[in-house]
């Protein structure tokens, strides 16, 4: 818990400082196993950490993954906004960049 609310780290192509971040903060780190993660594009990206954690009944944030197209990701953050209305910073971390490119903010307060 940080702050009182429920943290998550979401590596993507998860790293040896990933899992050190992890333990320090003493936060859960969404990743399986790096060595049999690595190279597999279904499961060393963002969006399949969240199917992994889904198939193992873990609870997730709410979010959207698996998006390919900018119409789809308009459509899903429209979703989320109207069905969290309580949530006013929205986070975008795309799949296949690293070290803290791909990511971005929205403040809908």
């Amino acid at each position: 818990m940080i702050e009182g609310r429920q943290a998550y780290i979401v590596p993507g192509k998860v790293g040896e400082n990933d899992i050190k971040l992890s333990i320090q903060l003493g936060i859960p780190i969404m990743c399986g196993e790096p060595d049999q993660t690595t190279g597999n594009i279904i499961y060393s990206t963002k969006s399949g950490a969240k199917r992994i954690f889904q198939l193992c009944d873990i609870p997730i944030p709410m979010s959207a993954y698996d998006i390919q197209e900018r119409t789809e990701f308009e459509l899903a953050l429209a979703r989320l906004i109207v069905n969290n209305l309580d949530v006013n910073i929205w986070i975008f971390k795309i799949d296949d960049e690293f070290g803290a490119r791909g990511h971005a903010s929205l403040n809908v307060e």
